[in-house]
């Protein structure tokens, strides 16, 4: 008696979704180490971002595989608010623009730690007595003899800035994973 080729079909396909489940898992958590270790922690280029908090690359986790039906998805997320700011394709940017004010304060140089994090903002109280002077924000330094003597830029003023999206999600992580994510893929079709 020959095999129904319906059943046997549906046998194949039961059979291969936990093994493309496992690549797309293996492939997930290639792109999370790879997009983390590369593009999240500083150095010299284009495509990278510079580790201040922490914060992207702590919120960035491969997503859990989902199977419905014989669909099988994975990839990465992107937990920081943030994120899109930094990643998006190549060459785009986003303008930033105060929502409740009338300026961005951007932090200068003594308005932030050695790793780059704002120490505050300009309204926080942490700054002593401030005063603006062509678009900058100056404060006096606390605890020091020269108190309320040499005043220091903390901010500059801005109406918008305007951020380079520096990680392209498909020419620098997308590209980079599909070769062997295919290559897998082949595999377990010839076993079949």
């Amino acid at each position: 008696m020959a095999k129904d080729p319906i059943i046997t079909l549906d046998q194949i396909i039961k059979g291969l979704v936990p093994k493309v489940k496992k690549v797309v898992e293996d492939h997930s958590k290639r792109l999370w180490d790879r997009t983390v270790s590369r593009h999240l922690t500083g150095g010299n280029g284009s495509d990278r971002l510079a580790r201040r908090s922490g914060t992207l690359a702590r919120s960035t986790r491969p997503l859990k595989v989902r199977v419905e039906g014989s669909k099988v998805t994975g990839g990465l997320a992107f937990g920081a608010d943030y994120a899109g700011v930094h990643i998006g394709p190549a060459g785009s940017q986003v303008t930033i623009r105060p929502k409740n004010k009338k300026f961005l304060a951007i932090p200068l140089p003594a308005a932030k730690t050695a790793a780059g994090v704002p120490r505050g903002g300009p309204l926080d109280g942490i700054w002593g007595p401030t005063f603006i002077a062509k678009g900058v924000i100056f404060g006096f330094r606390k605890g020091t003899k020269k108190e309320h003597k040499n005043p220091m830029p903390l901010f500059v003023l801005k109406r918008s800035v305007v951020v380079p999206r520096r990680v392209d999600p498909k020419a620098h992580l997308l590209d980079w994973v599909k070769p062997a994510f295919v290559q897998d893929l082949s595999q377990i079709v010839k076993g079949v």
